[in-house]
């Protein structure tokens, strides 16, 4: 069994009060519980578990269903499955596990939301064996056991009205939704504050953002490399501070890339080149990890704290659920797009390797290395995970008719850019003057970059504050990759795989027949 932090015990205990409380009544309530990221939620609730079925002096039965989005339920039940592997007080299924086609006293079955929605589903669909969520929980509630709907993230699902048709139909005797940054509100609440998690060790003091990146050497390079660098550089320096602890913690640099974006350059192919070609940090050698949902290369074991993987490329995915306390840097890269990253993400880099602090205070701290100007901390928005009504027709109250289709042509120029579009542009182009309003040689192409920034308070949405800026010329990748998103932007209201194309020759021949330029 693990050692409990005192803030966790409090929670746990509190949690488990209000529970055994509602329990009693008639009416199905909630309980919201809070707690930061790298606060050990998963195992608070493991432990409220195991605590709230041991030696019940009522004697009644309970068991539980535990949902989360994603796949991070499969995650959880492998870490609930070892925190019961020496007691086996409480059993952890999936739907296929069980047995009696119902949920059995001190169990708990788990469940994704996503698994749920899809069309037929095993979960959902009525069958000969009657083995459907339907029936398993009727099963369950004859038995006269009481269930508990655990809603693990349920800022991602609980919100939406298709979960809470689900969260109805399951209805469980009290729901506990757990969550960082929740978004529902309930008269029973269980809060684990931040500071009570930094100041037992469990999470970094603060994060620091590009910290004295004024103070490295430019040399004409671009901004992603100076970033890259300043961040290999920084795991460099912790790799020595953590050695003179006699730590073998080997830090692990985090780089989330933007999504891919038809006809915009590819920042992955861009960043691992600079990897490669300038730091000799390849997959081939194992010091590169990819996780993206098309290509997972050098992941096994990857969160032992001597892992070999230096550097993990990643995208938003990852954010959610994902467990590696030996991260210790988070470089993110310029996108039009977006200017902000959530409390997620940036909790990727928060968990202390060690679970405590270290006497050198550089080891207490996250680092974000970014070609970001400024950084807005935001909160995760709710998705619409899932449906489970479907109307059918009752057959026999209806006969087959035949109706005629009748229906439209598909008409191609209503829907994207014709060819057209080029000398249309050239026209009022000239009509409007555009040759006079464009400096072809402008002074100077810059973009600013962010330096010394500092996030404190990371449960909180706020602007990240910083001591200044330092200034870069724009590379000619760069340029492509902000005029590349500009075209893509600009094609609102048409798909941009159909219309960019025409949008960007467009633009070129005004340059090259109007401003007498081909650069």
């Amino acid at each position: 069994m693990i050692e409990l932090k005192e803030y966790q015990e409090k929670a746990i205990d509190k949690l488990k009060n209000q529970v055994n409380e509602l329990l009693e009544r008639e009416s199905k309530e909630t309980v919201i519980f809070k707690a930061p990221t790298g606060s050990g939620k998963t195992i608070m609730m493991a432990e409220f578990i195991r605590q709230l079925v041991n030696k019940r002096e009522d004697k009644q039965e309970i068991c539980f269903i535990w949902t989360a989005p994603r796949q991070l339920h499969e995650q959880s039940k492998e870490k609930l499955d070892k925190y019961y592997s020496t007691t086996r007080a409480i059993e952890c299924k999936y739907f296929e596990d069980l047995n009696n086609n119902k949920i059995d006293s001190d169990e708990i079955l788990f469940l994704n939301w996503e698994s749920i929605n899809k069309k037929d589903n095993v979960y959902i669909r009525e069958n000969e064996q009657e083995k459907n969520l339907t029936k398993i929980l009727e099963n369950t509630k004859e038995e006269g056991l009481k269930i508990i709907l655990i809603i693990d993230e349920s800022h991602f699902t609980a919100k939406t009205e298709t979960s809470r048709n689900l969260i109805h139909d399951i209805s469980a005797d009290v729901i506990v939704e757990v969550s960082a940054t929740p978004h529902l509100h309930s008269f029973y609440n269980v809060v684990v504050e931040f500071e009570d998690v930094k100041a037992e060790g469990m999470i970094k003091k603060e994060i620091a953002i590009n910290p004295e990146l004024d103070k490295e050497k430019l040399d004409n390079k671009s901004p992603d490399e100076l970033v890259i660098e300043s961040a290999l550089k920084k795991r460099h320096e912790l790799l020595q501070l953590l050695k003179k602890e006699n730590s073998n913690v080997n830090p692990l640099i985090l780089i989330q890339l933007p999504d891919k974006k038809t006809g915009v350059v590819d920042r992955q192919e861009q960043i691992t080149e600079i990897l490669k070609d300038k730091f000799k940090i390849t997959t081939v050698n194992r010091k590169l990890g990819i996780y993206l949902s098309e290509e997972k290369v050098n992941l096994e074991n990857i969160v032992m704290s001597d892992n070999e993987v230096e550097v993990l490329i990643f995208k938003q995915a990852i954010a959610l659920g994902w467990d590696c306390p030996r991260a210790y840097i988070l470089v993110m890269f310029r996108d039009m797009q977006s200017m902000d990253f959530t409390i997620q993400t940036v909790g990727r880099i928060m968990r202390m390797p060690e679970f405590k602090h270290y006497e050198n205070e550089e080891l207490n701290k996250g680092y974000v290395f970014t070609n970001l100007g400024n950084i807005e901390i935001t909160e995760e928005i709710a998705k619409d995970y899932i449906t489970i009504h479907e109307a059918k027709r009752r057959e026999e109250l209806y006969e087959n008719i035949d109706l005629h289709s009748i229906y439209l042509i598909r008409q191609r120029e209503k829907t994207r850019l014709s060819g057209e579009f080029t000398q249309i542009f050239l026209d009022i182009a000239k009509k409007e003057r555009l040759h006079d309003k464009i400096t072809i040689k402008p002074k100077t192409l810059i973009t600013s970059v962010m330096v010394d920034g500092k996030i404190k308070m990371l449960d909180k949405v706020q602007t990240v504050e910083h001591k200044g800026e330092i200034q870069f010329k724009l590379s000619a990748l760069e340029l492509q990759h902000r005029f590349d998103l500009y075209v893509r932007a600009s094609c609102t209201p048409y798909a941009p795989s159909d219309s960019q194309g025409r949008i960007r020759t467009a633009l070129y021949k005004f340059f090259e027949k109007t401003m007498k330029t081909e650069d």
